[in-house]
C-alpha cells in the first residue's frame, strides 16, 4: 500500500508567520518589484543575509567552495576585461547581484527553518511556487484595477522606466509585476517545472494534487499572457514527467502522471475560458504559437522566427577564445552568442557549468532531487537559445536548505543528539 505524503493544511495562526519567508522569496525572485533606498530589494536582503551569516559564525564550510567557484568565473571575466581594456561595469554589477542572491537565500532558508517544525525540500520548492503564483495573482488584479496597478508600479524599483514599458506594451500583453517580457516567462516557467516534479516524485494526497494542478494552470495562463517563453517551462516540465513515467517506473509515478494528464484537459479548458473572459483582447498574441500550429502545422511565433539568424559566433579566434569583455546588444538575443562575444569559449563554459556544480554541492543522495536540479539546469540552457538568463538564485536556495538540514538535522541525528529544530531556534535568534 502506498504511503501518502502528509499534507496538513496549516491553521490561520500558523499561516501568518509563513508570510515572512513567502514575501522574502517573492522579492528574492522578483527583486525589481520593490525599490529600497534607491536600489532593488535584493541588495538589502543580501546585506542582511550576509550579516546574519557572519553573526552565526560562518557555519557552513561548503559555502567556501560555492564562492570559490563563483570567484573562478569572476577572475576569468575580469581577465577578459583587462585583456581587452573594456572597462565594462556589467561584470561588477552581475557578481554583486549574485552575491546578494546567494546570501538572501541564506536569510530565506533561515526563516523557513524558524517557521516550520520539520521543513523538507518540498517545503522550499512550494515557497518558490507560492511566490510565482503570488506574482501572477498581483499581475492579474493590476490588470483588473487601475488603482491597484498604480500602487504596485509606484513601489517598484526604477518606476519611471516601468511606466514607460507599460505604456508601450500593455495593449498586447500583461505587464508582470516585478518582471516582464522574456524574464517573466523564464522565471515563472521554472515554477511549472517544479510543480511537475512535485506532482510525480512522491505519492501525494488528493487535496494536494488538486491544489498543485490548479496552481499549475493558473501560473501557466497568466504567465503566458506576460511572456510566451512560459511554454518552454511547461514543455520541460512535461519532459520531466515523462522521465518519471518511463524510467522511474514506480506505481505512484505512473498513476499521478496519468491523473495529471487527464485532469489537465479539464483544467486547461477551464483556464482557457477564464483568460478569454478577461483577456480576449490580447489573446491572439498569447496564443500565437497554438494558432499557428492549428492553422499551419508550425510551432512558431513572430518573435521566434529570427532566432536562427540570431545565433552568431565570433569571426576571429581572439574574440572566440577571449571575448571582447563587453556585454552589449549586438543584434542577437541568444544567450550563448552573447556570452561568446562577452567572455569567449572558456568564460561561457565556466558560466554554464556553474549550475551543474551547484547541484553537486547540494550534497544530497536523493536521486529525485538531483534529477530536478539537472532538469532546471537543462531548462536554463534551453532558455539561452532565446535569451540570456540564469537560475542560480533557485540553486542557491536549495543549496542552503541542504546545508541547514545537514548541519542541524542530519549531523545531530547521527551523533545521537536530539534531532529537533529547537536547537536552531534557540541558537539562532532572529
Amino acid at each position: 500500500m502506498l504511503k501518502l505524503q502528509k499534507w496538513d493544511i496549516p491553521k490561520p495562526k500558523e499561516m501568518a508567520p509563513m508570510l515572512i519567508p513567502l514575501l522574502l522569496t517573492f522579492y528574492f525572485i522578483y527583486p525589481q518589484a520593490l525599490g529600497f533606498m534607491g536600489s532593488s530589494f535584493i541588495l538589502f536582503s543580501g546585506a542582511l543575509g550576509i550579516t546574519y551569516y557572519a553573526y552565526h559564525r560562518f557555519p557552513f564550510r561548503e559555502v567556501i567552495s560555492v564562492l570559490l567557484g563563483m570567484a573562478v568565473i569572476l577572475l576569468w571575466f575580469y581577465s577578459v576585461d583587462w585583456y581587452n581594456n573594456a572597462n565594462d561595469p556589467y561584470t561588477l554589477g552581475f557578481f554583486k547581484s549574485e552575491i546578494a542572491w546567494f546570501f538572501s537565500s541564506y536569510l530565506i532558508i533561515l526563516y523557513i527553518f524558524k517557521v516550520h517544525k520539520n521543513p523538507t525540500i518540498e517545503t522550499v520548492l512550494k515557497y518558490i511556487v507560492g511566490a510565482v503564483a503570488l506574482q501572477c495573482f498581483i499581475t492579474f488584479i493590476m490588470y483588473m484595477n487601475e488603482s491597484i496597478a498604480d500602487f504596485f508600479w509606484g513601489i517598484q524599483f526604477n518606476k519611471e522606466y516601468s511606466e514607460e514599458l507599460v505604456a508601450e506594451n500593455s495593449w498586447q500583453r500583461l505587464m508582470g509585476y516585478g518582471i516582464g517580457f522574456f524574464g517573466a516567462g523564464a522565471n515563472n516557467g521554472v515554477a511549472l517545472v517544479i510543480i511537475s516534479y512535485l506532482l510525480v516524485s512522491k505519492p501525494i494526497k488528493n487535496e494536494e494534487f488538486i491544489t498543485l494542478s490548479v496552481v499549475y494552470v493558473f501560473i501557466f495562463y497568466i504567465s503566458l499572457f506576460m511572456a510566451r517563453t512560459t511554454v518552454v517551462g511547461a514543455a520541460v516540465g512535461f519532459g520531466l514527467m515523462a522521465f518519471f513515467y518511463f524510467f522511474k517506473g514506480e506505481r505512484h509515478n505512473k498513476k499521478q502522471v496519468r491523473r495529471f494528464l487527464l485532469s489537465s484537459l479539464f483544467l486547461m479548458f477551464s483556464g482557457y475560458l477564464f483568460v478569454m473572459l478577461f483577456f480576449e483582447g490580447i489573446s491572439n498574441w498569447a496564443f500565437e504559437l497554438f494558432i499557428n500550429f492549428v492553422e499551419r502545422g508550425e510551432l512558431r511565433t513572430q518573435s521566434s522566427d529570427g532566432l536562427g539568424e540570431m545565433f552568431q559566433v565570433p569571426e576571429t579566434t581572439k574574440v572566440l577564445l577571449f571575448g571582447d569583455g563587453r556585454m552589449v546588444f549586438r543584434g542577437t538575443d541568444v544567450g550563448f552568442s552573447r556570452m561568446l562575444f562577452f567572455v569567449g569559449v572558456v568564460g561561457s563554459v565556466l558560466f554554464y557549468a556553474y549550475p551543474l556544480f551547484l547541484v553537486r554541492m547540494w550534497g544530497t543522495k536523493n536521486k529525485n532531487v538531483k534529477i530536478l536540479g539537472y532538469t532546471i539546469a537543462v531548462y536554463c540552457y534551453v532558455l539561452n537559445f532565446k535569451g540570456w538568463f540564469d537560475l542560480n538564485h533557485i540553486f542557491f536556495m536549495i543549496f542552503f536548505f541542504f546545508m541547514f538540514y545537514k548541519y542541524y538535522v542530519y549531523y545531530p541525528k547521527i551523533q545521537g543528539q536530539q534531532a529537533t529544530l529547537k536547537n536552531i531556534r534557540n541558537k539562532y535568534v532572529i
